[in-house]
C-alpha cells in the first residue's frame, strides 16, 4: 500500500508536475462545463453566435490553409529533406510498422469514422453543387466523393504539420518535455516552453484539446446509447448515456494507465482486427457489386473534381463549404496538435518521408475503406428503397446509423461489433489525449519514459467531465460548435510550425 501511495504522490509532486499548466488546464475543463450546466440555453446561443461569426471571418482561412499544408508536406516528402531521421541516423524504431500504422490511425480518427462514414453521404445527395441535379446518379457519386474528400489526404495533411514540427523538435533537442510550444524551437526563441509566448501556445493547445475532445465524444455517445439499448433491450435514456460514457472513460482510463505498449498499442491492434472483420462481412455479405461500383464512382469524382472541391468557398461564397468543409477543416486543425504530439512520441527512428506518407496514405486509406464500404452499403439501402438514409438530419443521425446496421445479416452480432469498434476507437483516441496532456503538464517526461500512470489516469477521468455536461444538457449542436471555436487560435500557430520545422531541418543537429 505504501509503495503505491508513494508513487501516487510522486506523480503529482512539484518536481514532476508543471502546476501552472496543470491548474490552468483543469480550470478550463471545469469552467466550460460549469457554464454549459449553469445557464445552458444562453451558453448555447452564445456559442452558436460565436461560431457563426467565426465562420464568416475565418472560414476562407481554413479553406486556404488546408491545400497549403498539403503542398508543404508533399514537397517536403519529395525533397531530400524527407530523409531526415527522427532521433538521428542510428535511432531504431520502437514499434513495428503495422502497430505504428494502427496507433496513428486509431489515435487520429477516434469514433468519428464510425459515426459519420455510414450516413454522411445522406447530407450531400440533395446538394445542387457543380450543376449536378439532386438525387441523380451524379449526385450519389458526389455524396460519396465528399466523404472521401473530407477524410482524405487534405485532412491528414493538417495532422502532418504539427506531427512533423513536434517530432523534429522533440528528437533534435533531446527535450525532457513534450509540449506544443516545443514545435516553435526552430524560430530561435530561447527556452520557448517557459517563455510568455510558449505558455500562451500551450494554453491554446489545452483549450483546443479539451473543447474538441468534449465536443466529439459528446456527439457520439447518443448513438452508442441507442446501439447498446437495442442490444440489451433497454429503454434509451439519460442514465444509459451516462453509463456508456462511464464505460468509455473507464476503458480508456485503464488503457492509458497501462501505458503505450500494454494499453494503447494493444487496443489499437485489437481494433484494427475487429474493424477489418466488420468491413469484410459488410462487403461480402452485403450488395458487393453495388458497394464496389459506388466506391469507384466516388473516387473518380473526387480526383476529377479535387480542385473545385478544394476551392469551393474561396473564390465565391458557398453555404455548403461553410457548413461542411470549413467544419471538417476546423475539426482536423483542432485535433492536429494533439495527434501530432502523440505521433511524435511513437515515431522515433522513422524518416519524415515515412511519417508523411504513412499518414497521408494509410490514414486516408483507412478512412476511405469505412466510407466506401459502410457508406456504399447504406447508399444501396437508400437507392433500393429499403431504408431512407438520405433523409438523415442532425437529430436523427445516430438512430439512422444504428438502423443501417439493423438491416445487415446477423444484425444483433453486427450491432455488437459496431458498438465495440466505436467504443475502442473512442478509447484509443482519448488514450492519446490523456497521454499527451499528462506529458504536457509533467516536467520530467522524455522520449524514453512515459508520464506517471496516476497522472495519465487523472486526465483520462477529467476529460470525461465536459462530454458528461453535454450529455446532461443533451446538445449535439453545441458539441459540434465547440470543435470549430476550439480550432481558431491554432490558425496562427500552424504557419509558425511550418516555418520552424523548415529552419530546424535545414540547420545542423544540436544536443
Amino acid at each position: 500500500m505504501l509503495p503505491v501511495m508513494d508513487e501516487f504522490l510522486n506523480n503529482f509532486s512539484k518536481k514532476n508536475v508543471d502546476y501552472i499548466t496543470f491548474i490552468t488546464s483543469l480550470l478550463v475543463v471545469i469552467g466550460i462545463a460549469f457554464f454549459i450546466l449553469y445557464d445552458a440555453e444562453n451558453t448555447s446561443i452564445l456559442i452558436q453566435n460565436y461560431k457563426n461569426s467565426a465562420i464568416s471571418v475565418f472560414g476562407p482561412i481554413f479553406l486556404i490553409l488546408t491545400p497549403l499544408c498539403f503542398f508543404f508536406v508533399i514537397i517536403l516528402s519529395a525533397s531530400k529533406l524527407g530523409n531526415y531521421k527522427l532521433g538521428g541516423n542510428e535511432a531504431e524504431t520502437e514499434f513495428s510498422t503495422i502497430s505504428w500504422i494502427g496507433m496513428l490511425f486509431c489515435g487520429g480518427i477516434g469514433g468519428g469514422i464510425i459515426y459519420w462514414s455510414g450516413v454522411e453521404w445522406g447530407y450531400y445527395v440533395d446538394e445542387p453543387l457543380f450543376g449536378i441535379i439532386p438525387y441523380s446518379k451524379e449526385s450519389y457519386a458526389l455524396s460519396t466523393a465528399y466523404g472521401l474528400f473530407h477524410w482524405g489526404i487534405s485532412a491528414w495533411a493538417l495532422y502532418a504539420i504539427p506531427a512533423i514540427a513536434l517530432s523534429v523538435s522533440f528528437y533534435k533537442y533531446n527535450l525532457n518535455t513534450l509540449r506544443l510550444s516545443s514545435s516553435l524551437r526552430g524560430l530561435g526563441i530561447n527556452n520557448v516552453e517557459n517563455s510568455l509566448i510558449g505558455r500562451l501556445v500551450d494554453f491554446v493547445f489545452v483549450v483546443a484539446t479539451i473543447g474538441a475532445a468534449g465536443g466529439t465524444i459528446g456527439s457520439y455517445i447518443p448513438m452508442l446509447s441507442t446501439g447498446f439499448s437495442d442490444i440489451f433491450n433497454l429503454d434509451g435514456n439519460f442514465l444509459v448515456d451516462l453509463g456508456v460514457l462511464g464505460l468509455c472513460v473507464g476503458l480508456f482510463g485503464y488503457s492509458v494507465y497501462r501505458g503505450l505498449t500494454k494499453g494503447i498499442k494493444r487496443l489499437s491492434d485489437i481494433n484494427m482486427l475487429l474493424a477489418g472483420i466488420f468491413l469484410i462481412i459488410v462487403l461480402f455479405l452485403g450488395p458487393t457489386f453495388e458497394i464496389i461500383k459506388s466506391s469507384f464512382e466516388g473516387l473518380i469524382f473526387m480526383f476529377t473534381h479535387f480542385y473545385q472541391m478544394s476551392t469551393l468557398g474561396i473564390t465565391e461564397q458557398s453555404e455548403f463549404a461553410d457548413t461542411w468543409t470549413v467544419f471538417y477543416w476546423a475539426w482536423w486543425v483542432a485535433f492536429g496538435p494533439l495527434v501530432g504530439l502523440f505521433i511524435a512520441r511513437i515515431s522515433k527512428g522513422r524518416t519524415l518521408r515515412e511519417m508523411i506518407l504513412g499518414m497521408l496514405i494509410f490514414g486516408s486509406l483507412g478512412s476511405w475503406l469505412f466510407y466506401m464500404i459502410l457508406g456504399g452499403y447504406s447508399m444501396s439501402l437508400d437507392v433500393n428503397e429499403i431504408l431512407a438514409v438520405s433523409q438523415v438530419t442532425d437529430s436523427t443521425h445516430g438512430d439512422t446509423a444504428i438502423a443501417v446496421v439493423h438491416t445487415m445479416p446477423f444484425d444483433t452480432l453486427m450491432l455488437l461489433l459496431f458498438c465495440a469498434i466505436t467504443v475502442i476507437f473512442i478509447t484509443t483516441s482519448y488514450d492519446s489525449m490523456s497521454f499527451v496532456i499528462a506529458y504536457h503538464v509533467q516536467k520530467n517526461s522524455s522520449k524514453k519514459t512515459e508520464p506517471g500512470k496516476y497522472l495519465r489516469l487523472f486526465w483520462a477521468i477529467v476529460l470525461g467531465i465536459l462530454p458528461a455536461s453535454l450529455i446532461i444538457y443533451s446538445s449535439h449542436q453545441v458539441a459540434l460548435n465547440l470543435i470549430i471555436l476550439a480550432s481558431l487560435p491554432l490558425l496562427i500557430i500552424y504557419p509558425l510550425m511550418a516555418i520552424s520545422v523548415f529552419k530546424d531541418i535545414t540547420t545542423k543537429e544540436t544536443n
